[in-house]
């Protein structure tokens, strides 16, 4: 692993893989870490591609945002820190694919929009929506009151049983428990807050050059799933659309296998 100092934030960087072989940046969802990607990235060796993941700030090993940024990054902050990260590791070498799960969902999405060209294949699953939904201020707010009057163990157990709706076996939420406890307050508020201040509705159909794939878990009730892939579907032109039968808000975990078995094959074709 690598740390990498960018707008003041030191980030936990990992690159994996053969340098020669395509690269993937992985994302990964609000309160998680990248290790909710151990097993994707795995497969992803196994196919020929190398990978390159990160913790959001404020998450896992990166540190919290300076006090002047909290709660005021936006995604397009982001996705240029993503860019940065790439480009300090593999300099003159754009990334093949992007995979994000929930916000990272949205991350990869708008990084094809802020970087036309840049990318072959793009993964967006689980993606809360194309612009803030309705009711998500309150919703947060909640979340946030929690977190900072409960503590972090209180809304990691929260979150993880919303997350993985039965039939989960118990060693996976364990694992994501564990992972979301990485999280700090001031790192969930910051990532809380660009949830509640993007829309890319009327910019989407600009994603031209690049496969899309969205994907959504049937059992998710962190999003209309079906209509978040309709709406994509109908704004991106010949986007693929999956729906996972018996998979919560986090695929890459709650069904592994099978998520390489549709992501993988996508990424190669």
């Amino acid at each position: 692993m690598a740390s990498m100092e960018i707008d003041g934030i030191l980030f936990n960087v990992l690159h994996e893989g053969d340098a020669a072989n395509p690269l993937v940046v992985l994302c990964h969802a609000l309160m998680s870490n990248m290790h909710m990607w151990d097993s994707t990235v795995a497969a992803l060796h196994q196919a020929g591609f190398s990978t390159l993941r990160y913790d959001h700030v404020g998450h896992g090993e990166t540190s919290e945002p300076p006090a002047d940024q909290v709660g005021k990054l936006h995604f397009d902050d982001y996705c240029r820190h993503i860019h940065e990260m790439v480009e300090r590791t593999t300099p003159g070498k754009s990334p093949f694919g992007f995979i994000g799960c929930s916000i990272g969902g949205v991350l990869a999405l708008r990084y094809a929009l802020m970087y036309p060209g840049a990318l072959s294949k793009v993964v967006s699953c689980a993606a809360p929506g194309l612009t803030t939904l309705e009711g998500a201020e309150g919703i947060w707010g909640d979340r946030i009151a929690i977190f900072r009057n409960q503590g972090v163990d209180k809304l990691a157990e929260m979150t993880v049983a919303r997350w993985f709706p039965e039939p989960c076996p118990p060693v996976i939420r364990e694992v994501a428990l564990k992972q979301n406890r990485s999280c700090t307050l001031a790192g969930y508020v910051t990532c809380a807050e660009a949830v509640l201040h993007y829309d890319y509705t009327s910019e989407l159909g600009q994603i031209q050059d690049e496969d899309v794939m969205v994907l959504a878990g049937e059992k998710d009730t962190a999003i209309g799933p079906r209509e978040i892939l309709d709406d994509v579907a109908t704004r991106i032109r010949g986007a693929k659309r999956v729906l996972m039968r018996d998979t919560g808000h986090i695929p890459p975990m709650h069904q592994a296998e099978e998520f390489e078995r549709l992501v993988i094959p996508f990424l190669k074709q």
